[in-house]
């Protein structure tokens, strides 16, 4: 049984390994549990999983109202975890973050299901870190998260495609330097002003940048307009990127949020980045993962207050006009890269079903 959802930074990583597991036997079957206000409702059945609603909300960061309102709901979504695992008897149960995990977790603890967390990011989510007292073991992507969630662990990475580790680079241009630009799959209206704000200012480097910028539909036309006023007027400006494993292994430089999965698909291919953590994010935890990367040398963070043209332009420039910077940063970034994390915690979930 696996909890969780919300955002496909909890969803896909759980996908990964419900793959992973179904791989290692016919006999097997997965279940997940989520909410029917997640992204989770329309990904997992998409991805051809069965799933299960529960209904929970969040408490933290709510106005008063919804953390009383949420709150009341806790008994319910207990109540109705406690019914799924009668009915599903599930040989383990991994969490992986977002409101349904939490109440999904707390009853199979209470029914004695082996349970596991797996924690996405260095700053471990409310849900997460009360979880990590009740569970039978914790899983997680940085090292950093242990010390917060204040128990023993092991430190597998996220569950990232394998295609990120496997992608072959385009050769390396002497002439060209490439820009991916992209704020997540609906894209980030932050990101996409503050480019376009520093077109003119990176207008000396217009004859060797190559820039892929994906917008999100919403504002598309608004960023291809910006373009194709400015001296980058040769941009391939996007609403969404299919193969994106293909679009950072051509990049020199990435410009992007700090999502936990980003940030392992960027580590995975070994590429350089400019991350702009999205300050709304619970817990700063995005600026966490970020100064995690930045500190290995493989990434320059920009905070959302920080964040103005010239001082994007003035970074990009930098990186971008010294040789060989770029190489250096993919290569610090790669060596934070941990390779066959759903292998490892699906070994984890078979290790304490045994147990």
């Amino acid at each position: 049984m696996l909890a969780g959802g919300g955002t496909g930074g909890h969803i896909y990583p759980a996908i990964a390994i419900a793959q992973e597991y179904l791989s290692r036997g016919s006999d097997r079957g997965v279940i997940f549990v989520g909410t029917e206000y997640g992204l989770e409702k329309t990904i997992v059945p998409r991805a051809g999983y069965p799933i299960e609603f529960i209904s929970i909300g969040g408490i933290k960061g709510k106005g008063l109202a919804d953390t009383w309102r949420n709150a009341a709901r806790i008994p319910t979504a207990l109540a109705a975890s406690w019914r799924l695992i009668k009915r599903y008897r599930p040989a383990a149960i991994l969490g992986v973050g977002g409101y349904s995990s939490g109440p999904v977790l707390l009853a199979g603890a209470l029914a004695r299901v082996p349970t596991v967390i797996h924690e996405a990011n260095a700053f471990p989510g409310l849900t997460n870190r009360l979880l990590a007292r009740v569970v039978g073991t914790v899983a997680v992507a940085f090292p950093e998260a242990l010390e917060r969630m204040k128990r023993r662990g092991e430190v597998t990475g996220n569950p990232v495609r394998k295609e990120f580790f496997t992608v072959q680079r385009p050769p390396v241009s002497a002439e060209h330097a490439r820009l991916l630009v992209f704020g997540g799959s609906q894209g980030s209206r932050i990101l996409n002003d503050r480019i376009t704000g520093a077109l003119s200012l990176l207008a000396p480097l217009k004859d060797r940048l190559r820039i892929v910028h994906q917008t999100g539909a919403n504002e598309l036309e608004k960023v291809q307009a910006a373009y194709e006023a400015s001296p980058i007027s040769t941009a391939r400006v996007v609403p969404y990127l299919e193969s994106m494993w293909e679009e950072i292994a051509a990049a020199d430089l990435v410009v992007s949020r700090a999502g936990a999965m980003t940030i392992g698909e960027l580590c995975a291919v070994g590429r350089a980045s400019v991350l702009v953590p999205f300050a709304a994010a619970t817990n700063n935890h995005q600026e966490v993962n970020a100064r995690v990367v930045e500190r290995a040398g493989g990434a320059r963070v920009i905070t959302e207050k920080e964040l103005t043209p010239e001082r994007l332009a003035g970074v990009i420039t930098e990186i971008l006009s010294a040789p060989g910077r770029t190489a250096q940063m993919g290569a610090a970034a790669g060596k934070l890269a941990l390779p066959g994390a759903s292998r490892k915690i699906v070994d984890i979930i078979e290790r304490i079903q045994r147990n």
